[in-house]
């Protein structure tokens, strides 16, 4: 029964990463809709948010909750996609530029030595950005993405009985995030509390907990030797 028991957690942890990955992906990829605000402050997000446990964390249901009431005010999502423009996108000079060789680069510039770092990480699991090379590859949104493809991989092999792939992507999501969203997601949540954003700003602070989380949660897993399903 015990092991019964793991095996549903193990599953429900990857589940629970690959949902949540692909949430935080959309959320910084793209501009916000009332699809997206349905789905960010729905009760299964938060609940998949409190799954994780840890103080920095019990507090996004409620958030999620207030949050839910807010952006039923006619000229929410507007208000939310004029925030979008101003702090990640441009035209004018970025509030909060997105991309990680801009915090991590000594010259604060894109298309730095962290983002041929990022390219290789993504060629390791056969990925390249559909715009690929004409786009940087570290913007947020790509980083997330490339960690929700790994997260549905890990669930993927788990379910399949793939044991090797489940290894490998646990490990390469450890090491991007200890190699890179947590090096400078820190940096671009500090740009972001010093800017007039209500939504993103907030957004982030929950982003940078959940992958501080997460980095726990995947060295859990290794550590007790999760196997995938035989």
């Amino acid at each position: 029964m015990g092991v019964i028991v793991r095996e549903e957690v193990c599953e429900l942890l990857l589940l629970n990463r690959n949902y949540l990955y692909q949430l935080l992906y959309k959320s910084f990829g793209r501009e916000p809709d009332r699809a997206f605000l349905d789905l960010l402050t729905s009760e299964h997000t938060g609940e998949s948010f409190a799954l994780l446990g840890g103080e920095a964390l019990e507090s996004v249901p409620e958030y999620l909750e207030r949050l839910r009431a807010e952006t039923r005010a006619p000229d929410c999502v507007e208000h939310l996609r004029d925030e979008y423009t101003r702090l990640f996108v441009g035209p004018m000079e970025m509030d909060a530029p997105p991309w990680e060789s801009i915090y991590l680069g000594e010259e604060g510039m894109l298309f730095q030595e962290s983002t041929l770092k990022v390219r290789e990480c993504y060629r390791r699991f056969g990925l390249l950005p559909e715009e690929y090379p004409r786009v940087a590859d570290d913007s947020l949104a790509l980083e997330l993405g490339f960690m929700a493809d790994l997260a549905r991989r890990s669930a993927d092999a788990f379910e399949s009985g793939d044991a090797d792939t489940l290894d490998l992507t646990l490990r390469g999501a450890r090491d991007f995030l200890t190699e890179h969203l947590l090096l400078w997601v820190p940096k671009l949540l500090e740009r972001l509390d010093k800017t007039e954003g209500r939504f993103y700003p907030q957004l982030a602070h929950i982003l940078d907990s959940f992958l501080k989380k997460d980095l726990e949660t995947v060295n859990d897993l290794l550590s007790e030797g999760v196997h995938a399903h035989d």
